[in-house]
């Protein structure tokens, strides 16, 4: 399998972004300090600065702009980006390209180079003219098409018309937003878009059925030039590809620079493993093989008051729609349940 990975893989490291998710997007300097500086010893190709857009009451990188990338990245040999919900702008009563300029107030193309847009799959025509905004201020789009493992196969052949309709996307993810694919599902889907459409494609894994490295590795081999990771797997849920364990697989990483980024990780990121306790579980298996949200696994495992075994009997109420998307009074039910 490794003998078919194409040389020009591009790595992109999203640990500031989707490690978020467990410090509300607040990360100590010297973290930050180090992980730059670590990033220009390694074949990185991009780093994720967090997000764009959202309120105040979350942290730093929750809401990034020139200013604070500036002063964040300045030593940062490799590019940069931010990610933004199109949930925000196409719920917004604005007019979309006033939408967006609300919500990326104070972005403007420069240490930042491109803006990665999550959307739900089924939402990807709607999202036509928000690419375009972003494209035509200068920016390179990058789309995440999210939870599309749950997409039939008449949904995902409507997602690659749609692509091929839009002339604004470098570079369209697929996004195992449920932790649920395995590593056939993975190459299926790369292999039908990547032969079919403009764009290079990307994966986004998620760990929550041990898949992660292994599904990245099939994604690669299957036709994608654009693989996501972060340090230590840190990220919602159950986590993403560990950069320390992807680098090494798919790139010609020194030994020393294997060492460096191992003990990086070990001094700034097992110490949040160990606090906030992302990982595969029992429970995130569970909730990546039914498609449910992880938010809710990664909710109830807050505090550590709730068995894997606890967890799985609650999720096991949830029906339909209520299983794709996290729902706080939703979430407030399940934890209102007597443990049986």
């Amino acid at each position: 399998m490794l003998s078919a990975i194409p040389n020009e893989v591009n790595f992109l490291d999203c640990t500031l972004r989707d490690g978020g998710y467990y410090t509300n997007w607040h990360f100590p300097p010297e973290l930050v300090s180090d992980y730059i500086a670590t990033i220009n010893t390694l074949p990185v190709r991009m780093v994720e600065l967090g997000l764009a857009g959202k309120p105040e009451s979350h942290g730093y990188f929750a809401s990034v702009t020139s200013s604070k990338a500036e002063q964040v990245a300045a030593g940062l040999v490799v590019d940069a980006c931010v990610m933004i919900d199109a949930k925000d702008v196409l719920a917004s009563e604005l007019p979309i390209p006033l939408a967006v300029i609300r919500l990326t107030e104070g972005l403007m193309p420069g240490h930042v180079t491109t803006i990665r847009v999550a959307t739900h799959y089924s939402n990807l025509a709607a999202c036509r003219n928000i690419f375009a905004e972003f494209s035509h201020r200068g920016f390179g789009v990058f789309v995440n098409l999210m939870q599309i493992d749950a997409a039939t196969d008449a949904e995902v052949e409507t997602c690659l018309k749609e692509v091929r309709r839009i002339d604004t996307i470098d570079v369209l993810y697929i996004a195992d937003s449920f932790g649920s694919m395995k590593p056939t599902r993975v190459q299926e889907l790369i292999s039908r878009f990547a032969g079919r459409i403009e764009p290079d494609i990307g994966f986004h894994g998620h760990d929550n059925r041990g898949y992660a490295l292994v599904n990245s590795v099939a994604a690669a081999t299957a036709g994608a030039t654009w693989i996501d990771c972060t340090m230590g797997g840190m990220g919602r849920g159950a986590g993403n590809t560990a950069s320390e364990q992807l680098l090494p697989l798919l790139s010609r990483l020194e030994t020393s620079k294997e060492r460096a980024l191992l003990e990086h990780v070990l001094r700034h990121f097992d110490p949040l493993r160990k606090q906030y306790g992302w990982g595969s579980s029992p429970a995130y298996q569970f909730a990546g093989s039914n498609f449910i949200h992880p938010s809710y696994v990664q909710k109830l495992r807050d505090g550590g008051a709730l068995s894997d075994s606890a967890i799985i009997r609650r999720l096991s109420d949830l029906r339909g729609d209520e299983r794709r998307s996290f729902a706080n009074e939703k979430l407030s039910a399940l934890i209102a349940q007597d443990i049986a």
